[in-house]
């Protein structure tokens, strides 16, 4: 049985895991090239997609082979030709893949549930798979893969993905379980990211226990504010933590009834970590300064309080470029993300003033580009909102 990793390089490209965890620069700060429009729905028939996607992986994996080697001996001026033609026939691929797996894929998996020596039924199936987790779809996933795993297939990326997608729904212990057994079974080591999931799942589920009492608490109250956002992708409607977060919570109040966010866009999105909005001036044609503007203050991060709320799927947390810079900029995570959690030895950590209740499938699907409608308030205590700021952008 191969591993995920033996797996043609074209498919993994076409169709990779890349779980964000480690931010190289962790200051939310940078704008992002907008995504590229989503690719249209195609009719076939499952069986010739499946047979289609083969031969077209198969020429593709040919294709790689000839222009390496010729790589090999080329002038300078040949490679950049070559490297040139490589990168168009992988982003060519990627954008057939994007189209064909999901059809295919109805095909693949009963062939591979019946076969489980069907090599392309099982790289199409864990081509699909890898698409399902790359755009955050993660009860899809497990139960896609936990299917499969029933059913005796016994490939260790089956494990990792379904893994990594229980840890992404906050079932800890479900996914310390299989992505420990994924770890016994790939004798090549898992990916680095599975890897950190596993680290973290003891963790976790100490959180989750403690994040579930005091939900339980919140609802018997029911007195939390809450924001609606109207997107042009769908609704969605954020609870805001102004017990652990009120500072934050009275900033994001007083932009909300300002009509600050009204108008703005999405202009960072990473699949399998976060969409980020917030930012004024993101509201012109101009992308280039997007992620760089605030409300003209800042505010002091509350991540450091004994009481700081965790990041879990669905919190909503203060962007910023450093401790106490925080101003209009926020981020909806698409699941649990330990390295944002506030360290107050390292001056390191976000503050989570909120979580989505509702539209949870709306964030996961946002782009960058996509659009904040209207923000509005819908539930607020009786008293003043009005936050502590300090000078700055």
């Amino acid at each position: 049985m191969r591993s995920a990793s033996l797996v043609c390089p074209a498919l993994l490209a076409a169709a990779t895991l890349t779980f964000n965890l480690f931010e190289p620069n962790n200051t939310f700060g940078q704008p992002q090239p907008k995504a590229a429009p989503a690719a249209e729905a195609v009719e076939m028939d499952p069986a010739k997609a499946v047979a289609e996607f083969i031969k077209r992986r198969d020429d593709l994996a040919k294709l790689d082979q000839k222009l390496r080697k010729e790589f090999e001996t080329a002038t300078p001026e040949r490679k950049q030709k070559i490297a040139a033609e490589h990168t168009a026939a992988m982003n060519a691929f990627g954008r057939y893949a994007e189209k064909i797996i999901p059809i295919a894929a109805k095909a693949a998996i009963p062939a591979y549930i019946k076969d489980e020596k069907d090599v392309g039924a099982e790289d199409l199936t864990l081509a699909y798979l890898g698409s399902l987790l790359q755009t955050n779809r993660y009860a899809d996933t497990a139960k896609v893969a936990d299917e499969l795993i029933a059913a005796g297939r016994s490939n260790p990326a089956l494990y990792t993905f379904s893994g990594m997608a229980h840890f992404a729904i906050h079932d800890f212990a479900k996914a310390k379980e299989l992505l420990t057994e994924a770890g016994k079974r790939d004798l090549e080591g898992q990916p680095q990211e599975a890897t950190v999931f596993l680290k973290s799942c003891d963790q976790y589920a100490k959180y989750w226990e403690t994040e579930k009492a005091i939900r339980a608490k919140e609802a018997k109250a029911n007195d939390l504010p809450i924001v609606v956002f109207k997107t042009s992708r769908g609704d969605i409607t954020l609870e805001l933590f102004e017990n652990e977060a009120p500072n934050t919570v009275a900033n994001f109040i007083s932009l909300v009834e300002s009509k600050y966010y009204d108008g703005t866009k999405f202009h960072r999105v990473i699949p399998n970590f976060m969409a980020q909005g917030g930012d004024a001036k993101s509201k012109d044609d101009d992308p280039s300064d997007d992620g760089t503007g605030g409300p003209g203050y800042r505010i002091p991060c509350e991540c450091y309080e004994p009481n700081a709320r965790i990041h879990f799927q669905g919190s909503l947390s203060m962007a910023h470029a450093g401790k106490d810079t925080g101003g209009s900029q926020f981020f909806l995570t698409h699941l649990p993300t330990a390295h944002l959690n506030p360290n107050a030895q390292a001056e390191r950590g976000h503050t989570v003033f909120g979580r989505i209740t509702k539209g949870m499938n709306i964030a996961a699907a946002l782009q960058v580009g996509d659009e904040i409608l209207s923000a509005k308030v819908v539930r607020k205590r009786d008293h003043e909102y009005k936050p502590k700021t300090t000078a700055g952008d």
